[in-house]
């Protein structure tokens, strides 16, 4: 009984490991995900679309934050002469900061972008492409 079970466990690994062989050599080495859905190799982030009260409560938390640009320190000062707009890749110099814990609790949605407060706008930047999807005045009353 014992050369039986011993045989079919052997016959078993050598019809796996041939498998596995041929699967390798068929597919060019390359790992075939069989499980729907197939993972985006260039992620895209949904769009944001905020609400009044969001970009209010947004500007609240980070008024506390003393995050803004300076263009005294050399790494932003070729930043100096950036337009910000939605859409537009932010200059290489400029480094984002994470949105604070208290924001992301509220709204959830946040926790895939990063902020910039540059020249009196909050701007809320899509980190992997560093592209701005939102921006705001930093000061209440305005929307932009």
């Amino acid at each position: 009984m014992r050369c039986l079970f011993r045989r079919a466990l052997l016959a078993g690994s050598v019809l796996l490991a041939a498998a596995s062989a041929a699967a390798a050599q068929g597919s060019g080495g390359a790992v075939i995900q069989s499980v729907p859905p197939p993972v985006s190799q260039k992620p895209t982030i949904p769009p944001l679309h905020l609400s009044d009260d969001q970009r209010a409560r947004i500007r609240g938390v980070l008024d506390a934050k003393n995050t803004e640009v300076d263009f005294a320190l050399k790494s932003n000062k070729p930043s100096q002469s950036f337009t910000p707009s939605v859409g537009a890749k932010i200059p290489a110099g400029l480094h984002p900061h994470s949105l604070p814990p208290p924001l992301i609790y509220e709204m959830p949605l946040l926790k895939r972008y990063s902020y910039l407060k540059f020249k009196q706008q909050v701007l809320i930047i899509d980190p992997m492409s560093r592209k701005i999807v939102e921006m705001f005045p930093e000061a209440g009353g305005q929307s932009g």
